[in-house]
């Protein structure tokens, strides 16, 4: 086999879901206080039904997300909706929700370790490659991803367990022959 895929277990997706509530519901209050501040009746209704929509797509958008797990990697629908009101309000805070659109795409992507023979892909931002010859040893045991430096750094990561299992044994042979190849060759 060329190459190895193990995924990581996203410890803070919890902290980024609190974090969403409270961007959806801070949005909501405001654009409801604006709603309140319009002179004009028809647009006073919009802007209350467009208010009322944030919280709405918002729970309907998580509700999928629970149930079909690929659709955590699609950008959100919630802050696309939020950015279309913003852009009406004001560009700085529309800016501002682009950049918790990023954030939010960024938190909720697969983190995915990519073994290869030539080297590590490692899923920081931006995406860091591991040469071989950098390692002292690479081992997975009982769910654990532990990537030994020369340099005595230290990665270890847990392994999301929900996702396609991989013999232990045979990954860490194959990382073994990596780390004896690229010492030959040093």
């Amino acid at each position: 086999m060329n190459s190895f895929v193990l995924l990581l277990k996203n410890e803070k997706l919890r902290s980024y879901k609190r974090i969403g509530y409270w961007v959806t519901g801070i949005n909501f209050i405001f654009f409801v206080f604006f709603a309140f501040f319009i002179k004009n009746g028809y647009e006073r209704i919009l802007w209350i039904l467009l208010s009322l929509l944030i919280p709405v797509v918002y729970y309907i958008e998580s509700t999928l997300q629970k149930k079909n797990h690929s659709l955590k990697k699609n950008i959100s629908i919630t802050y696309r909706l939020l950015i279309l009101m913003w852009v009406t309000v004001s560009i700085w805070l529309t800016i501002i929700h682009i950049v918790l659109l990023i954030l939010d795409m960024l938190a909720k992507r697969a983190l995915k370790i990519i073994f290869y023979t030539n080297g590590i892909e490692y899923p920081s931002i931006p995406k860091k490659t591991i040469q071989w010859s950098e390692l002292d040893n690479v081992i997975l045991k009982d769910g654990l991803i532990t990537i030994d430096f020369k340099n005595n750094r230290l990665l270890q990561s847990e392994i999301d367990t929900s996702a396609k299992q991989i013999n232990e044994t045979e990954f860490n042979y194959f990382c073994q022959q990596q780390l004896k190849t690229s010492t030959i060759e040093a």
